[in-house]
């Protein structure tokens, strides 16, 4: 994946577009954005994120 997007955008890491339809946002209970995940954002990274914001 990573790859493809640097064929893509070779500063992808650096560019805040949205560069897949498979990045993830994860949003607080009052609908704020409070982090953002690329397509290849490991499925624990996003997990312990969710865990934290739930255990506010």
């Amino acid at each position: 994946m990573e790859r493809l997007a640097r064929e893509a955008d070779p500063d992808y890491q650096n560019n805040s577009d949205i560069k897949w339809n498979f990045t993830k946002f994860l949003v607080n209970r009052i609908g704020q954005v409070i982090d953002r995940f690329e397509p290849d954002a490991g499925t624990e990274l996003v997990r312990q994120a969710v865990e934290k914001e739930l255990n506010k």
